[in-house]
């Protein structure tokens, strides 16, 4: 019984990366995606910026 449970609890590398690739690709998913709505806003910032001065123009 205690040879199961200590084959059971043995941490071998592919267990390790089956527990942490989610993690890390969650992760990864999450910082990509604050990324990209930074960057937009930042974009729609800088154009705004360019054309303002046109809205009196009427064009």
């Amino acid at each position: 019984m205690s040879k199961r449970k200590k084959n059971e609890e043995e941490i071998n590398p592919k267990k390790v990366l089956h527990m942490f690739l989610p993690i890390v690709g969650a992760i990864f998913i999450a910082v990509s995606s604050i990324l990209y709505i930074l960057y937009k806003s930042w974009s729609n910032k800088l154009y705004f910026e360019k054309w303002k001065d046109y809205e009196d123009c009427g064009v």
